[in-house]
């Protein structure tokens, strides 16, 4: 797999990163045997550096060489990577980052990591230049009627074909003569601020498309289901024009109760920290923003801002209704052969429940109505068949017809 300038840069980066965070770890590991060398030992009274003065400083320098080292090995990339802008990313390369930034896309955002996703739309294999006046010109086929993908967590836009084999988007371009569109941005960021961004890009695409939009059409897959919703919120909110096309709204496996795995993964995680000479080695706690969210399905910042991420709390989401006179329409995958399979109760999709999937919730306020006739269950597929199914295409396509 050849790489690009930028993927080396972000790559070696996240190297001198993982160093930092490996002698972190060992230091306090080191730390926490020093002061209760056996378990039943009594807890210091005082916090002491039992390890002694040796030790930290062998530490800090090791912290401090790696430093040093990592800010000159950005310097020196800094210098090269601006003869590369221009480098395309192989299909491979653009797979791997966005697995990447899935797991601490938020960490690669908050230091500057070139590896971190800026949010961006393309057409079939072009990145669209919403500010560059020549839009015009390359999209000679420019429909009114849009529709725009969003993916899951550590996918990219990628995922809407397998292989060489007609996606989605094409078959609905067929159909319906329509203008598909697909979303790549960064999914360990917390789902609230991919939402309030893409609103924001909503906007400038209706604003710079070559002809009057008249229909707004938004699939999304997975986590791609919370950003749409999330995205409603805040243009409702920030009275963004572009509601007044937004017709349709499609949801193939989203969490939008959250996903059981996330819970439990975050249980255990809680499980370690409590006892001290592992609590070092909790990495579960470095999870991204983006995963963290999808514990209860959060969509708006205050339902994660009051709360420390790595402790238990209850589902105390503000309730984001369904937006009046857009039509949504929900399609779940199962595990099971039929509704009562106990193996499609139990594991879902293998990643997301089928009451979450299809909206269900014990508080009438987090409820999500979908009509009957806009929810679809398909047996004995998972999580990820629901993006290349040739049945949930055909149901789409009858559903926008």
């Amino acid at each position: 797999m050849a790489l690009s300038i930028r993927a080396i840069q972000g790559g070696t980066r996240l190297i001198f990163d993982s160093v930092e965070g490996i002698t972190n770890t060992v230091e306090n590991m080191h730390e926490t045997i020093a002061r209760r060398p056996l378990p039943w030992s009594p807890r210091p009274d005082q916090p002491t550096r039992a390890h002694g003065l040796i030790a930290s400083s062998v530490y800090h320098s090791i912290r401090g060489t790696n430093g040093l080292l990592r800010e000159g090995t950005d310097r020196l990339f800094g210098l090269a990577t601006a003869s590369f802008d221009g480098q395309r990313h192989s299909a491979a390369e653009i797979r791997t980052i966005a697995a990447v930034n899935g797991v601490i896309g938020d960490h690669l955002e908050a230091t500057g990591n070139a590896l971190a996703i800026p949010m961006s739309l393309h057409a079939g294999h072009r990145q669209l230049e919403l500010s560059n006046p020549s839009i015009d010109e390359s999209l000679p086929d420019a429909s009114p009627h849009l529709i725009v993908f969003v993916h899951g967590l550590s996918l990219s836009e990628l995922s809407w074909h397998r292989g060489d084999a007609p996606g989605l988007g094409d078959h609905l371009q067929d159909e319906l003569d329509c203008t598909p569109l697909y979303l790549r941005y960064n999914t360990g960021r917390h789902i609230s601020a991919n939402g309030r961004e893409f609103a924001q890009l909503l906007q400038q695409l209706c604003d710079a498309w070559p002809v009057p939009v008249e229909s707004l059409s938004l699939i999304g897959h997975s986590m791609g289901g919370l950003v749409i919703r999330s995205a409603c919120w805040y243009a409702e909110l920030e009275r963004r024009a572009w509601l007044a096309n937004l017709q349709r709204v499609v949801c193939l496996g989203t969490p939008h109760h959250g996903a059981v795995l996330e819970r439990a993964g975050h249980a255990f995680d809680v499980a370690i920290q409590k006892f001290p000479y592992l609590a070092p080695l909790a990495f579960g706690r470095h999870r991204s923003a983006g995963i963290k969210d999808l514990s209860h399905g959060d969509l708006l910042d205050e339902d994660w801002q009051a709360h420390r991420p790595d402790q238990p709390r209850p589902d105390k989401r503000r309730p984001v209704p369904l937006l009046h006179d857009v039509d949504y329409f929900f399609v779940a995958a199962t595990l099971g052969k039929d509704v009562h399979d106990p193996l499609g109760h139990m594991l879902g999709d293998l990643l997301v429940r089928l009451d979450s999937a299809v909206g269900t919730h014990g508080n009438e306020l987090k409820k999500l109505d979908v009509r009957p006739e806009n929810c679809r269950v398909f047996h004995e597929r998972n999580h990820f068949d629901l993006l290349d199914d040739a049945r949930v295409h055909q149901q789409i396509i009858e559903w926008f017809q």
